[in-house]
């Protein structure tokens, strides 16, 4: 073999590559299938037959008190006019804190970068504060709708239902 050719190395390499992947193909088939642990299979059962026990109406909000449903339900609603009270509010704020000289200077003094957050930062104010808050209440109804909607055909579509049995 000369040092200029390298078709004899290639083809005693790609020999042993093949011998070394019939090698470990044949010790992995020789390996018994992996198995689940013997106690796996009754603690499966047992849970399928404590969620039969439970019924349909055990998965989800649904199966919580109603004490707690109220609370969430509350909690939810709190959260709309929360944000609708404050968001005017963090706007003003955030306007009056990019205007102090102290900020901005700071914040001019830590290079490019910087200055571009300042500058998308104020965009965003200036953008947000364009925007009409109808169409900002808008758009949080749409956003909670289009977040609830798959949820809830999730929980229609998949929740178990109690089957009737006819005679």
């Amino acid at each position: 073999m000369s040092p200029g050719d390298s078709s004899s190395g290639n083809s005693s390499s790609e020999e042993r590559r093949a011998r070394l992947e019939r090698l470990t193909d044949l010790a992995l088939r020789e390996l018994p299938p992996p198995r689940a642990p013997a106690t796996l299979e009754p603690r499966v059962l047992a849970e399928i037959e404590r969620r039969a026990a439970l019924g349909g109406s055990a998965v989800g909000v649904g199966s919580w008190p109603a004490a707690a449903r109220a609370l969430l339900a509350a909690g939810c609603a709190l959260c709309v006019p929360l944000v609708w009270l404050l968001l005017p509010q963090l706007d003003g704020r955030l306007a009056h804190a990019l205007s102090v000289p102290d900020v901005a200077h700071l914040l001019d003094s830590v290079t490019g970068t910087g200055r571009m957050f300042v500058g998308l930062v104020q965009l965003a104010a200036r953008v947000v504060y364009l925007i009409p808050k109808d169409w900002l209440f808008g758009g949080l109804i749409l956003t909670s709708a289009a977040y609830a909607a798959p949820l809830a055909l999730g929980y229609l579509l998949l929740a178990p239902r109690s089957k009737v049995h006819s005679v």
